[in-house]
């Protein structure tokens, strides 16, 4: 079974911050059976105030060194190998993009394939969620955004503000992804994506990687069987087959109970099973159906 995870922040706690000791590591992926785990270049919680290219260079080499642990990275979801440990890059945050729309085919020769255009922070092509802001898409936004779907590379609303989230839809031809995004319905968060967000997510035919952070799911009593509540609030709506795992871990300083690492992910899988998912449709949103929207974006 493939078992793909669209999150996770663990570039950024080895290369900056220095963690010796990451949530997601070999073995904790090993023990998990994870195929692919994505890793995100986040540009830093000071956006375009701070040293994003000292940043994505330490963040860099902290990958070249899981490399040279024997990681793989792969290029698209659709090489992932049930035994190997494979990586694939994101970016968190695309203030490395300020600098002109070449810089989306620099990021997309290294190996980037999904691109979350802010995080928290307001920059030069769009506007977070956190602050509630009404606008959508700046003009650069929208360029680079188009020069992102030109080279197949997935656009991530996962911190987008709503009309942010919504221009992508009203002015592009390609469905995003939310790497790592929850239900509004189930958690009132301005992080999550409302019913109508995931509806249009469905018809579109993007994808949503639910989030791991317990404050996202519903508070921080949230355990495993609060991710599967997000997941099949997604299912119920339509979207079984555009929804899947997007972690957080690294990037959350607590974790659902008993889904606290990668090493968790059979408990998560046999959740899923006992909820009453057969195995068709657990290995979609295990995995399959993120190599599908890759293929629907190709």
């Amino acid at each position: 079974m493939f078992i793909s995870d669209t999150h996770a922040d663990t570039l950024y706690a080895l290369g900056v911050q220095g963690n010796p000791a990451p949530t997601v590591t070999k073995e904790s992926l090993q023990a998990g059976g994870v195929t692919l785990q994505v890793m995100a270049l986040f540009t830093g919680t000071d956006g375009n105030n701070g040293d994003v290219d000292g940043i994505v260079k330490r963040e860099l080499a902290a990958f070249q060194m899981l490399l040279n642990q024997g990681f793989v990275q792969v290029f698209s979801p659709s090489e992932q190998k049930e035994g190997q440990l494979s990586l694939m890059l994101s970016i968190e945050g695309c203030e490395m993009f300020e600098e002109g729309l070449h810089a989306v085919e620099a990021y997309h020769e290294k190996g980037v394939r999904m691109a979350a255009l802010v995080w928290n922070n307001e920059n030069k092509m769009a506007f977070p969620a956190k602050g509630k802001s009404k606008n959508g898409l700046t003009e650069y936004g929208l360029k680079i955004v188009k020069e992102m779907q030109r080279l197949h590379m997935a656009v991530d609303t996962s911190h987008l503000n709503e009309q942010g989230f919504y221009d992508l839809f009203l002015k592009t031809h390609t469905p995003p992804l939310a790497s790592h995004s929850c239900c509004a319905a189930l958690c009132d968060h301005f992080r999550n994506l409302t019913d109508a967000q995931i509806k249009l997510m469905i018809e579109n035919g993007g994808y949503i990687g639910i989030n791991f952070y317990p404050h996202f799911l519903k508070d921080a009593s949230a355990t495993l069987t609060d991710v599967v509540n997000h997941i099949d609030h997604v299912c119920q709506l339509g979207g079984q087959d555009i929804v899947g795992f997007g972690s957080d871990f690294d990037g959350i300083e607590i974790a659902p109970k008993n889904l606290e690492s990668p090493s968790d992910f059979p408990r998560l899988i046999a959740a899923l099973k006992t909820r009453g998912y057969d195995e068709k449709a657990i290995e979609n949103i295990a995995g399959k159906n993120l190599i599908a929207y890759f293929n629907r974006i190709a």
